[in-house]
């Protein structure tokens, strides 16, 4: 029965054209290459080259989304216009982080105008766009998380009294993980801080200095997931004939976490649990969105605006990550006599190296400080995480270095990006100039590799 199943998909997918594969039929390839068959091995038995199985795989998550969604005949395509279907995508996150409720005739509008701006006189935002607009990004027309305005302390005791006991009775503390990004400046050293604070991160050179980490860990503290970077420089120069980084890296031309990234990465992580159940807490940003059909993971979203004092990541975890990164590019200073020049490779070894170095009192304080879990011997891993990281200024000072950092100096380093957020609620204008590939972002892969003179 399975031989004769398996030569009927063939025969139906040898029958239809390269173009148009309905979903149904690319699922079946990715289903296969899911349970360990050799890509070069699908394609001959399907019938199909190379380069089309690679094709299907890259876009693997698109098309199981469609499936999920009951288009399973129909054909995904990229938008005619991909700037502005990235430019109101982009716009839409930005309503949805003000809690703006967006209906589909505001939609269109903007889109008429976005377009103008653009210079695409052919274009008209009919219902078939608005349709195909929502179906490829998972847009619908229901209650929109967000942040709330304040924090309401109310809220956040009701989930852990009420909410929390019911979900954390079903895993053990090494089934239970907390995610969250963090925008770091990357090749920024004690001596450029003053001159970058306070400045918002949208474009120019600033913005060629900032990287988005996202990490996970479990509650016990015993497991640490691979960091993903995002960087602004799809190909850095200094990737060339890198085979493997220590990082998942990913770009977009504003190095900031997107919903399709979060997607990629959680469906991933889903597939490699292979059976093992986990759960998984984040917050409700644009950027989170509710992922469908996980075979493995259950996906529990903190309430609104309760973040900064729910999630583990929050209290102590993403200060110690930069802590024992920041300590690296001060030992390359160091080092190198004050010759250093941080580039994307750098900093991708240094983030993994530091992000070893975070240590599990660490991760379990920072649970236990959100409320998630109480320790028998609290007290005594409160010494031992207190005890655990000299500061910058005290832990410089035992290097004979001709280079002096000024307490103010590694105090504000410390803090530069400390607030610096993964999502920015853009202006139209600047939406727009984010979308437009200009000649400065041509050049970003050969500047990245070059020495930073800021």
């Amino acid at each position: 029965m399975l031989t004769f199943h398996m030569t009927t998909v063939v025969r139906n997918i040898r029958m239809a054209s390269k173009e148009s594969l309905c979903v149904t039929q690319k699922v079946a390839l990715i289903r296969a290459i899911e349970k360990g068959e050799k890509k070069s091995d699908v394609g001959k038995r399907f019938g199909f080259s190379p380069s089309t199985v690679a094709t299907i795989w890259k876009n693997k998550d698109k098309i199981l989304h469609a499936e999920t969604e009951g288009s399973s005949c129909k054909k995904i395509r990229k938008p005619k216009f991909e700037d502005l279907d990235q430019a109101m995508l982009t716009w839409f996150h930005k309503q949805r982080c003000n809690n703006v409720p967006i209906s589909g005739p505001v939609l269109k509008t903007k889109a008429e105008h976005f377009a103008q701006q653009l210079g695409i006189i052919d274009f008209k935002a009919s219902e078939g766009w608005l349709g195909k607009f929502k179906q490829r990004h998972n847009i619908t027309y229901g209650k929109i998380s967000g942040e709330a305005l304040n924090v309401d302390l109310n809220v956040t005791n009701s989930w852990l009294i009420n909410v929390w006991p019911k979900l954390n009775e079903k895993y053990t503390p090494d089934n239970i993980f907390n995610a969250d990004e963090t925008g770091i400046f990357y090749k920024m050293t004690p001596d450029k801080t003053l001159k970058f604070k306070g400045e918002k991160c949208v474009g120019g050179k600033l913005s060629k200095e900032r990287i988005t980490a996202f990490v996970a860990a479990n509650m016990s503290g015993t497991e640490k997931r691979k960091i993903m970077v995002i960087g602004k420089s799809k190909n850095p120069r200094c990737f060339k004939n890198i085979k493997r980084l220590p990082v998942t890296y990913k770009a977009n031309k504003s190095a900031w976490m997107t919903s399709i990234l979060f997607e990629e990465e959680i469906r991933k992580w889903d597939a490699e649990l292979k059976g093992r159940k986990v759960l998984l807490l984040v917050d409700n940003c644009p950027a989170h969105p509710n992922l469908s059909n996980l075979t493995n993971i259950e996906m529990i979203f903190f309430p609104a605006n309760t973040t900064s004092i729910l999630q583990p990541m929050d209290q102590s975890v993403i200060k110690s990550l930069k802590g024992h990164y920041r300590k690296k590019i001060l030992m390359e200073i160091i080092e190198s006599d004050g010759n250093a020049s941080i580039n994307m490779l750098d900093a991708v070894n240094f983030l993994s190296k530091a992000w070893e170095e975070v240590t599990a009192e660490t991760i379990r304080h920072s649970f236990r400080h959100a409320g998630l879990r109480s320790f028998a011997n609290a007290e005594e891993e409160i010494e031992q995480f207190e005890n655990e990281d000299d500061t910058l200024s005290e832990w410089i000072a035992q290097f004979n270095t001709p280079h002096t950092f000024t307490p103010e100096d590694l105090q504000n380093y410390v803090e530069i990006d400390e607030n610096l957020v993964t999502t920015i609620s853009l202006t139209d204008e600047e939406i727009l100039n984010a979308v437009t590939k200009g000649e400065e972002e041509q050049k970003e892969d050969e500047e990245e590799a070059q020495p930073d003179d800021n």
